[in-house]
This record gives structure tokens, sequence and C-alpha cells, in this order.
């Protein structure tokens, strides 16, 4: 296998490439690395990639176009160590046969872990207590009332891969889940978990909490609507691990403040929010800065396991465990703020 790896020796850098994956890497072939502390230009790309067979790519790193395409002849794999290939596998990759892999799977599977954290912390009030408790010295809080997970209804706004594994991390919750989808449920996780497949008036209408999956697209901006949010039954939970435009925020916004129901936002239409955002100082919303997934301890894991498989699948002809195919690629969420501009700009 011979290797560029564009993440640049900066920033996010050692999250992915311990020593003992630096060494890995080495070990499977010749690795082009950029020394930078920056990204590659597609100049500097072009003069490095020649005789490669794989590209790897981290967040930012520039897309595979068709430029460097024509520079690497011998080009078979991209390896994306991130989530979402959008952005990084244009048109030109799948024309020209390339395989692509990338570390959705390991995403998906810590953001549904979050997303239980954020429940559990939200229903809890865990933040408030602990806050209370460090900060004032205050040992219990009079007039709090906090619920649980257990028993409850939780609505499932698209079942994708996120949801897939929060399905199964819900189970031991006893919980009932209703499932909005655009397209038939799977018949053996119906069976095996009970789903019901259900309209996105009756998940937002008689769901305990709410939890959004929903990939970001042209389709699904601003989904969820001041219609939807004011179906949320009072004391319900909303959480967001998607992202932030899936949601109309102003909308939000304006049903937050009366306090009917809970929030808990890992996810916002413009990123980062700042103290002066309407969100900040309510009660009842869990604000985290897009934290849900994955965790920092699993960029090493994702990695080495993408280098791996990338050798196994170069060199001896493997077959690819975290393949990702062009149709899965297109359902893909797309970078929010150049979707927001197109958007906007159609109003």
């Amino acid at each position: 296998m011979k290797a560029l790896i564009t993440l640049p020796k900066n920033g996010n850098f050692p999250k992915f490439f311990t020593d003992e994956n630096i060494a890995l890497a080495n070990s499977l072939g010749e690795m082009i690395w950029n020394q930078e502390a920056r990204q590659l230009t597609v100049d500097e790309i072009v003069a490095r990639v020649g005789h490669c067979d794989a590209y790897i790519t981290g967040w930012g790193s520039p897309a595979l176009d068709r430029t460097i395409l024509d520079a690497a002849p011998n080009l078979k794999l991209l390896v994306h160590l991130c989530g979402s290939v959008s952005g990084y596998a244009g048109d030109a990759v799948w024309e020209r046969g390339i395989r692509v892999i990338c570390g959705n799977d390991f995403f998906a599977e810590s953001v549904a872990e979050g997303t239980v954290g954020y429940m559990l912390s939200a229903l809890r009030d865990i933040p408030q207590y602990s806050t209370a408790l460090s900060e004032r010295g205050e040992w219990t809080r009079s007039g709090v009332y906090t619920k649980s997970l257990l028993g409850k209804t939780v609505g499932v706004v698209s079942y994708g891969t996120i949801a897939r594994y929060l399905v199964r991390m819900l189970q031991p919750f006893r919980v009932k889940i209703k499932v909005y989808d655009i397209a038939p449920l799977p018949p053996a996780d119906v069976e095996k978990y009970g789903l019901q497949q259900a309209s996105l008036a009756e998940v937002f209408s008689t769901s305990d909490i709410i939890t959004v999956h929903t990939p970001l697209l042209e389709e699904t901006y601003h989904l969820i609507d001041e219609k939807l949010l004011k179906m949320i039954p009072d004391g319900a939970l909303l959480v967001n691990t998607s992202r932030g435009a899936i949601i109309d925020q102003a909308a939000l916004e304006r049903e937050l403040q009366t306090g009917r129901f809970q929030a808990a936002l890992d996810v916002y239409e413009q990123e980062p929010i700042t103290k002066e955002s309407p969100l900040t100082g309510l009660k009842n919303a869990l604000l985290m800065p897009h934290m849900a997934g994955p965790t920092t301890d699993l960029l090493q894991v994702i990695t080495r396991n993408l280098l791996q498989e990338s050798a196994d699948y170069l060199d001896r002809g493997a077959p690819l465990r975290h393949e990702i195919t062009r149709e899965r690629a297109a359902m893909m969420t797309v970078n929010q703020s150049e979707l927001i501009k197109k958007m906007k700009g159609k109003l």
C-alpha cells in the first residue's frame, strides 16, 4: 500500500495518529505525510499523489476531485477517517470506480451513545444539580421535577445508521419506540424491537422524548417547523444530535421560551452559538457544543481500523468492511453553512 495522508501535523492530528498509529501506518506500506501545519493545496497534493493507491482524508482535507484523480492513475481507495463523505467524494470518484471507506459506522454508534447520555442528563437535570452543588454548595434544589427514561415513549425522526444503534441501546429502558422515516422500516427490526412506524405529526404529538437523526439535505432543511414544535406535549424532551438546520431554530427558540418542554441540543444553525443566543440561559435547554460523537478516544480506534482495512484490501484483496456506496453517500449530511446560504437564496 502507498498512501497520501493529508491530515496536517497540527490540530486534530494527534487524536487520529497516536505514536502507535503512526508506527502502524509506516509498517503497512509507504506513507506520504503532510508535514505542514495546514491543509495541503490541490497543487501540493497533485505533486505528491502520483503513485499512491490510497488517499487518506480528515476534516477539512481537499476533496478528491478530477484534478487530483488525473494526477493519480493508480488510486483505488479513498479513506475518510471521519463520518460523512459528502464534500470529499464527488462524482469523479464514483465514475473512476474508486472505492470509499470511512468512519461513519463508528461515528454513528458514538452519536447514539451520546444521545442516550443527553436524554438521561436532561431528564434527571444532572447539569443543574451538579452546578448547584459544586458552585453554590446546594445539596438539594426545591421545586425541581426529575424524570426517568424507563417506560417512556420515544419518537425517532429518521431510521438511519445512528437511529439503528440508538434503538438497540434503548432496549434495557423498556421504552415504546415510534419511528418516522420515508422508507418502510426493516421487518426484522420491527419484530425484534417492537418499532411502530408513524407520521411526523404522530411522533411529535404523542412522544415523551423526540430524538432527531435526519441527514441534512435540501429536502430536510427546516423539516421540523413551528407547526410540529407546537405539537410537542407539555413536559416532553426534544433531542437534536443531527444538524441544527433540520429544525427551524427561530421557531424552536420561541417555543422553548414558553417553558412548555425541554430540549437537549448538540447542534445549531450557526455554530458556535454565542452568549447572546436566545437559547443561552434557558433552564429547560441543555446546550452542548457539537460533542455527541465521536468521543476523542475513538478517533485513534477508527484510524487504526481503517488503516488496517485499507492494507488488507489493497495488498491482500480482502473485502472492505466499512465501504460507502454512491447511493449511501448521496444520503449523507451535506455542509450546513453552504446549504443554509443556498436555501436562503431561494426565499
